[in-house]
């Protein structure tokens, strides 16, 4: 018995088809998970979660919330960008002020760097708590 590695009838590879479903267009079958989408409330906490977590745990908050729950609000993945953005942002400035401890400067700059930090993700957190997106005063634009 040997094995014929040619595409089927169409180009199509018939050991590579989807899933063949019965009933009408864009049903799924009964155990396949669909994720609904977040009410405003849920999109707010997330956001808000999101930005005070920046000060604690740097880029790893936001990356969770974004991974976790982009996919179902255009509203939190624009939050969850910005806010990602300035993590990343910040994890960069406390880096190279922890470098700069080295000359002396960097004794000055890693608190106020976290000081700032901790200021501007509590004016986020109280932004996306209102339901309002917050643009960081300072902020890179990695993640759109």
């Amino acid at each position: 018995m040997s094995h014929d590695p040619r595409p089927g009838p169409g180009g199509a590879d018939p050991y590579r088809q989807g899933p063949q479903w019965p009933g009408h267009p864009g049903t799924v079958p009964f155990g396949v998970a669909q994720t609904p989408p977040l009410s405003q409330g849920d999109e707010r906490l997330w956001a808000t979660l999101a930005h005070l977590s920046i000060p604690v745990f740097g880029f790893v908050g936001p990356t969770i919330v974004w991974f976790g729950f982009a996919r179902r609000s255009a509203w939190l993945r624009e939050s969850m960008a910005e806010a990602l953005n300035f993590a990343i942002l910040y994890t960069i400035a406390q880096v190279v002020s922890t470098l700069l401890v080295v000359i002396l400067i960097g004794v000055v700059l890693v608190p106020l760097v976290g000081i700032a930090a901790v200021i501007v993700c509590i004016l986020a957190a109280m932004a996306a708590h209102r339901g309002e997106l917050y643009r960081y005063p300072v902020n890179l634009r990695i993640v759109r």
